[in-house]
């Protein structure tokens, strides 16, 4: 499954994104999609959705460093 972030995103913090989809086993979306796009969708919070139809499968919330 090929994942893209959004560019806001911090380098350091994609390979623990990259273990979190992995532990909630997300697969292909209904759609036929194997991609899936990583994007703020707030303070603190993660939206992981299919790159294609926008299909939410998972928020995370986290904390900042400050």
């Amino acid at each position: 499954m090929k994942i893209e972030y959004d560019p806001d995103i911090p380098t350091k913090a994609r390979p623990t994104i990259k273990g979190v989809i992995k532990d909630a086993n997300i697969r292909t979306c209904n759609c036929g999609c194997d991609e899936l796009y990583v994007s703020l969708s707030g303070k603190g919070r993660l939206d992981i959705k299919c790159y294609d139809c926008g299909t939410s499968f998972l928020e995370i919330e986290f904390e900042e460093e400050e």
